[in-house]
């Protein structure tokens, strides 16, 4: 239903550093993560905070796939990166942070799998978005993907950079919003 919603497909945004995946619930983007893992072998999925990390580590595991294929951003080696491609399972709610981490690696359409009811989102009141979405008739696990959502996605971060003067360290990204937010 929600496909032909943001118009036809994109072939000319090839110049986004990130390529988003948003889904309404965490539950549908670690499923969504799942099915490409079993389907691409070279996928390396990368979290930005050790709770995220554990919290996929342990679905992974649960459904009897190798959890060594999640890694936090920050325990990242590029020799990790080899014969890979990397898929990063949250954002980091500071673009400029996601961009300088990735500058290295000289690929764009990074691809970023997130969910509605995540705290980055949930601080745009996306918890307003999801019972409209569901009234719409979109399925919990249905994607949203377009550039107009991963250039959305940077210019909250860019009003969240703004606002931060010092930044604090969090393991989640809850504890983050929560430390760093005026």
């Amino acid at each position: 239903m929600f496909s032909s919603l943001f118009g036809k497909k994109e072939t000319e945004n090839n110049n986004l550093l990130f390529k988003d995946r948003a889904y309404m619930t965490t539950e549908a983007k670690m499923k969504a993560c799942a099915a490409l893992a079993k389907e691409k072998d070279d996928t390396i999925f990368i979290a930005w905070f050790t709770d995220t990390a554990k919290q996929f580590k342990h679905y992974f595991s649960a459904n009897g796939m190798n959890e060594s294929r999640i890694t936090e951003a920050r325990q990242l080696s590029n020799s990790q990166l080899i014969s890979k491609t990397a898929v990063f399972v949250e954002h980091y709610p500071l673009n400029s942070k996601e961009e300088n981490f990735v500058a290295p690696w000289k690929i764009k359409n990074i691809l970023v799998y997130s969910a509605m009811d995540e705290p980055l989102f949930k601080h745009f009141g996306s918890e307003k978005l999801i019972p409209l979405m569901k009234m719409m008739g979109m399925k919990e696990n249905e994607v949203i993907e377009h550039s107009m959502v991963s250039k959305s996605i940077i210019s909250g971060q860019k009003k969240i950079e703004a606002q931060v003067t010092l930044e604090q360290t969090a393991s989640s990204q809850e504890d983050w919003m929560r430390l760093n937010i005026l």
